[in-house]
């Protein structure tokens, strides 16, 4: 019988035979090797260019260069800074592969301080400030264009701090063996992703991609096709619940810091450049308006290339902390068109990467048009005892400049990728790969598509599987899981960890949740939620469960059902301490149905109807710990048993949503415009037996406003009313969020020097607004900005007219961001003041964390 282990031996010998038989046709003209210094220490970024040429690559962590060159005769430039530049002649021959490893001698101190003479910096300054005069013009020039788009990112896993025992570890045989996500791919130090598209552009950076191919190699090709590439998350509770649309998350790789053009536009004609994965704040172009005041420019000579004279200018900011860019652009003479950049961005202004560099290379496509045909990022990621080397290249060809799109061509939709992306093979790609891959990556690719066939068996999904349904000592801990991936089902029930829970209703309530879902090969949805409890000190046994069907994946379109008898929330967005109180509580049985939809792009809605039996827990034997702990705040809410039927419609439009189609699933990347929330909750009498009758009105609008170098605000305002309260009770009131003791909640949605409890049966207004600076101020003040702290302050105010009450409130703060592994976190420390006629002037000092989403590059707060 022959196993797993033999299939994928005998695949990783054919792909490694085949590779050493076909690689000598597969690449072209290369020149490659490491740059070092004389003891054999890698020079990290060091510049590899051709000389009297823009023409140039830059080295890697290991010091390692990989050139591209047509045959012919070349004079290769090797320079680092404080080191001798050395210039070495050599001969590509045609499918040729040269391998030099240079070796850079330090310059002697005295030399190293040379002093930058006044007329280099002036011949410098003034060639840029033709550049900087020229720079609308050749922006302006292009409308529209359509380019050919091929990028291939790569990343690689070095570790840099070896112990004595990683040189004795050997993989096994047995690791082999596993042949799955974890053992396979898990143990390789590189990954690989290739891409081929359209790319199109109008004025005003508006851009529209069309990708043809997909390849993440790390990726098993059998599952590209019906693979997870987002998840959608509801809440119950929280800032989001009763948020109906859904929040999509990209199941990404953070450390692919480039994959197009939504990523970053990297167009130095523009005033600043956004490059959230790389720094939070907009980089300063050298060819900006405000380039003078932020850099200074030197002459570094000019050379021929062709017919056209070229100069070198040396690029240094003026201020080492923050966003802005050091190296060598060059400008063409006479016309004073940008022709290349080589530059590495400010290491303090770097928030998720230790070492960013971008070579950057334009072409005239036509008269006055230059536009950017190549383009190569290398950047380095710490991460704990390895490092993570990144390397982006992208290609730009076939252009076609300013033609004419058809009306409504750039819309909403920002990318789509065709139904044969994830499904090309290997022939596809030798064809359409404009660049060559180094051995490595041959090997890589070679060894992943040999084993394309075990990855579409029955034997490695369930392998795969196996780590999920796997029963160990863990599992009475951790949860019992079985999943199917070929039948597309799940289910799990939570372990002790999540069954135990001591600060139930009455004291400790054990409890048992779980779920089952049904993934249809259509796309479809078939979700189950629920749990069951029981309570020691009351002898009771409460339980929900919701059911739900999405049957329009692309429209979200989902019918949800719930039953239940259990303690709910009476507001499932209050502080920390009352979530927990017993006065936050009561009983609710209930059966509902919900429809929820999007009903055009943006517009999202879902009709809710419920009917609720409801009672008030004070009749329940309470725990003498919650006494102590929440004092007043655990007195349970007293009102009488009553039933209500409810109606309610919530929408929720955002303005020109920007999405992904991804087969047939939609991926929302979100707005640049204000968000309208509305909500309309009719309590009807009688029916069912309900012995309510109230009608609720409240509109809600929110957004960012971004502010180019000086941050970014976030604000919020929302008015509600009861338009009818015959027959409201308590429990129906508008609620607002109470106030934490030390923690700084969200400012731009909630207040923080409010009651621990307040809700109101009248109008109201809210207002709430907060603006992060991102180090505009305190990255100018020296010592401190080494510091990386960055300043926001914002305010808030309640009016509730008919209770007569009025709060203000101001905070100011500080923030600094930092980073664990994949997450980029921001800690705070905040000075909150605030006047209320709920009592005298109050002031404190408060404590936040926010949390930074990759996939749409923004924080949380």
């Amino acid at each position: 019988m022959i196993t797993a282990r033999h299939k994928i031996l005998k695949s990783l010998l054919s792909a490694t035979i085949l590779l050493c038989i076909s690689s000598f046709g597969l690449f072209g003209q290369i020149l490659e090797g490491t740059v070092t210094d004389e003891a054999g220490t890698p020079l990290a970024f060091a510049s590899v260019y051709i000389d009297q040429s823009t023409l140039g690559v830059s080295t890697d962590l290991k010091g390692r260069y990989f050139f591209e060159l047509t045959p012919g005769e070349y004079t290769v430039v090797y320079s680092y800074l404080g080191y001798e530049t050395k210039k070495l002649n050599v001969e590509i021959k045609s499918d040729q592969k040269q391998l030099q490893n240079i070796r850079l001698k330090l310059l002697p101190s005295a030399l190293r301080e040379v002093e930058i003479v006044a007329n280099t910096r002036d011949r410098g300054t003034e060639i840029m400030k033709q550049a900087i005069k020229e720079r609308k013009v050749y922006k302006q020039s292009i409308k529209t264009y359509t380019c050919q788009t091929y990028s291939k990112t790569s990343l690689e896993k070095v570790l840099i701090k070896p112990r004595e025992s990683d040189s004795a570890k050997v993989v096994s045989d047995e690791a082999l063996e596993a042949a799955n996500l974890k053992e396979h791919f898990g143990k390789q130090s590189l990954n690989l992703i290739e891409m081929v598209g359209q790319t199109h552009f109008k004025a005003r950076s508006r851009y529209k991609e069309v990708i043809e191919a997909y390849h993440d190699y790390a990726e098993r090709p059998s599952q590209n096709e019906g693979r997870q590439t987002s998840i959608t998350i509801t809440a119950d509770i929280g800032p989001d619940a009763g948020n109906i649309a859904p929040k999509t998350y990209k199941a990404d790789n953070p450390y692919i810091l480039y994959e197009d053009v939504t990523s970053s536009e990297l167009n130095f004609y523009d005033n600043l450049i956004q490059f959230p994965s790389v720094t939070l704040k907009e980089l300063v172009s050298p060819l900006a308006a405000t380039a003078l005041i932020n850099y200074k420019f030197y002459y570094q000579g000019a050379f021929y290339e062709g017919e056209k004279k070229i100069y070198e200018i040396g690029v240094e900011p003026k201020f080492k902390t923050e966003p802005l860019f050091s190296g060598k652009i060059f400008i063409e003479d006479s016309s004073f068109a940008l022709l290349g950049v080589d530059l590495s961005i400010n290491k303090p202004a770097l928030t998720f990467c230790s070492d960013f560099k971008i070579i950057q290379n334009y072409e005239e496509i036509r008269e006055k048009c230059y536009l950017p045909v190549r383009r190569e990022m290398i950047y380095t990621i710490r991460d704990g005892r390895h490092s993570i080397i990144g390397k982006t290249r992208v290609d730009h060809s076939k252009y076609d400049v300013n033609k004419e799109f058809k009306s409504g061509f750039f819309g909403s939709e920002i990318k789509r990728y065709e139904i044969t992306a994830f499904d090309q093979d290997s022939g596809y790609w030798d064809a359409k790969r404009p660049i060559t891959l180094s051995n490595s990556e041959l090997q890589f690719i070679h060894e992943t598509d040999s084993l394309t066939d075990y990855f579409k068996s029955d034997e490695y999904f369930a392998k795969i599987d196996s780590s999920f349904n796997r029963v160990d000592w863990r599992t009475p801990l951790a949860g019992y899981g079985r999943r199917n991936r070929v039948r597309g089902n799940e289910l799990y029930i939570e372990g002790l960890f999540g069954q135990v829970n001591p600060l139930g209703i009455g004291g400790y309530r054990h409890k048992l949740p779980g779920y089952f879902k049904k993934t249809f090969k259509n796309g479809m949805q078939l979700d189950n939620e629920g749990f069951i409890d029981y309570g020691f000190r009351n002898r009771d046994v409460k339980g929900k469960l919701t059911t739900g069907f999405t049957y329009v994946p692309h429209k979200f379109v989902k019918t949800s059902i719930t039953v239940g008898d259990f303690y709910n929330l009476i507001n499932n967005y209050s502080s920390i301490e009352q979530t927990f109180s017993r006065s936050n509580y009561v009983r609710n049985k209930t059966i509902g149905i919900a429809q929820r939809m999007e009903v055009l792009n943006g517009l999202f809605v879902e009709v809710s109807f419920a009917y609720n039996d409801q009672q008030a827990i004070d009749n329940l034997a309470l725990s003498n710990w919650s006494e102590e702990l929440f004092g007043p705040l655990n007195e349970p809410v007293p009102f009488e048993r009553y039933t209500k039927s409810e109606l309610k419609i919530t929408a929720k439009y955002r303005f020109a949503q920007k999405y992904v189609m991804k087969g047939k699933q939609k991926i929302i990347i979100g707005t640049d415009y204000p968000e309208i929330d509305l909500i309309y909750r009719k309590g009807f009498p009688g029916l069912f037996g309900s012995e309510v009758n109230y009608d609720y009105l409240e509109i809600s609008a929110s957004g960012e406003i971004p502010l180019k170098r000086f941050g970014y605000s976030r604000w919020s305002g929302s008015v509600g009313s009861y338009l009818n309260k015959t027959n409201l009770r308590v429990l129906e009131h508008k609620y607002f969020r109470g106030s934490d003791r030390w923690f700084f909640s969200n400012p731009s949605n909630t207040f923080q020097l409010l009651p621990q409890s307040l809700h109101t049966p009248n109008e109201f207004l809210s207002v709430n607004g907060v603006h992060h600076f991102e180090g505009a101020i305190l990255n100018k003040v020296p010592f401190i900005n080494r510091l990386k702290l960055q300043l926001a302050c914002g305010a808030g105010s309640l009016i509730i007219p008919d209770s007569d009450l009025t709060h203000f409130e101001a905070f100011v703060g500080l923030e600094r961001p930092f980073r664990i592994k994949e997450q980029l976190f921001k800690i705070s420390t905040w000075a909150v003041t605030s006047d209320s006629n709920l009592g005298e002037a109050n002031f404190t000092f408060k404590f936040g964390i926010s949390f930074f989403n990759t996939f749409t590059q923004k924080w949380d707060q």
